[in-house]
């Protein structure tokens, strides 16, 4: 599990080399809607029955972890559209963990 884990951080430092990899996460995060509703129009029956949250998080470690080998700059913009299908996915449970810090 440790070696498949640091596989993965290794790609992401890889993916995120400078600035412009850094943008290109950005971008991917930003632009995470329009992709699932590319992945839609192209693929409906995959996607019927997954919500878009997880819809975004298997397209983007798909192109996280192959899009080098389309582009270099395409595995930064996979990382950024996974991390937003990911963090829309988990925040029903980190919500309401985070309610209770609120000041009352």
């Amino acid at each position: 599990m440790a070696e498949i884990v640091g596989g993965i951080t290794g790609k992401a430092q890889r993916a995120v080399r400078d600035t412009t990899g850094l943008v290109c996460v950005i971008l991917g995060e930003a632009a995470a809607k329009a992709v699932v509703d590319v992945v839609k129009s192209w693929a409906p029956d995959f996607a019927k029955n997954l919500t878009d949250e997880a819809l975004a998080s298997i397209v983007g470690f798909v192109m996280f972890y192959f899009g080098d080998k389309i582009h270099d700059r395409l595995s930064a913009f996979g990382l950024g559209v996974f991390l937003s299908g990911v963090g829309a996915y988990a925040s029903g449970w980190v919500a309401p963990l985070m309610e209770m810090f609120k000041r009352k």
